[in-house]
């Protein structure tokens, strides 16, 4: 029994860190590296998709979907919930884009088991990986006034009856507030959540 936890806490570990590794202005960056995947570079990222960044494509967020999103954050400068609602709808359609740029069956919400492995799909590493690019994006081209893009977060790890979920997280630069920010529970073209970390960890 005890070898049988042993081994089992060996597996878990690193579905159940919660805690960034790193911390600082390159800490949203580390986790890529911590993963194994590829960050991010000028507007040119690396969708992961198939469950576990399994599958890469390379995709171009430059051009009409980067005017948008700056067309769209620029017009909700007057605080930070009104550039967190904007933000909601820059990742609808980088959701929708995706989508449409991995072709075949777009996204089942939830990342359902029986679709691990296939083209197109995304489990919440994937949809982590994806979102926090498209936010190192947007602060490398100077489109968020008010949020830093952070270590992704995760929360569950089994043995609290919790699966394993991750998220992307951005904070408020005077508040230090952090924020989930997670399209997992949603169909590409919808609006993602974005809630407090803390609300976040608590949910099941």
């Amino acid at each position: 029994m005890r070898l049988t936890l042993l081994l089992l806490s060996t597996v878990l570990t690193p579905l159940s860190l919660s805690a960034p590794a790193i911390a600082g202005p390159r800490a949203a960056q580390g986790w890529y590296t911590e993963r194994g995947y590829v960050e991010p570079a000028g507007a040119r990222i690396i969708a992961c998709h198939g469950y576990g960044c399994t599958r890469r494509l390379a995709l171009s967020v430059d051009g009409g979907l980067l005017n948008r999103a700056s067309g769209i954050l620029r017009s909700a400068q007057g605080s930070a919930a009104a550039e967190r609602q904007a933000l909601t709808e820059v990742i609808r359609s980088y959701t929708a884009y995706l989508a449409a740029s991995l072709g075949g069956r777009p996204d089942v919400p939830g990342s359902p088991p029986q679709m691990s492995g296939v083209h197109g799909q995304m489990d919440c590493l994937d949809e982590t990986a994806n979102t926090t690019s498209l936010l190192l994006v947007l602060q490398e081209r100077g489109l968020l006034t008010y949020h830093v893009v952070e270590h992704p977060e995760s929360r569950g790890f089994f043995l609290d009856g919790r699966y394993p979920h991750f998220t992307a997280v951005i904070a408020e630069k005077r508040t230090g507030a952090e924020w989930a920010v997670d399209p997992w529970r949603k169909a590409p073209g919808q609006r993602p959540e974005i809630l407090p970390l803390d609300q976040w960890r608590q949910d099941s």
